[in-house]
């Protein structure tokens, strides 16, 4: 699903609300603190992990060209459950 930037906090609280367990990870918002559920991590070191929930914020603003696209399918493959992006617009 998608949503605007604003809705970040939202989505987290909804889904932990909803998940007694799990994992989730905010990608792309150095700004949002990671908590004990929650991690918060660049695109690039997100590669070879696994996260319940995947939270996307502002994928276009990870990269142009062929580095970029990878960062953004490597951040989109980590979710095993859910995949939230969002987007300044």
């Amino acid at each position: 699903r998608h949503g605007p930037v604003a809705e970040r906090d939202a989505v987290l609280e909804a889904w932990l609300d909803a998940h007694a367990e799990g994992i989730a990870c905010v990608i792309g918002d150095p700004t949002f603190r990671a908590t004990p559920r929650v991690r918060s991590l660049t695109p690039e070191l997100s590669k070879g992990l696994e996260f319940d929930l995947v939270v996307l914020v502002d994928p276009a603003a990870f990269g142009e060209g062929i580095e970029g696209a990878v960062d953004r399918y490597v951040a989109m493959t980590r979710a095993t459950q859910e995949l939230v992006v969002l987007t300044g617009s």
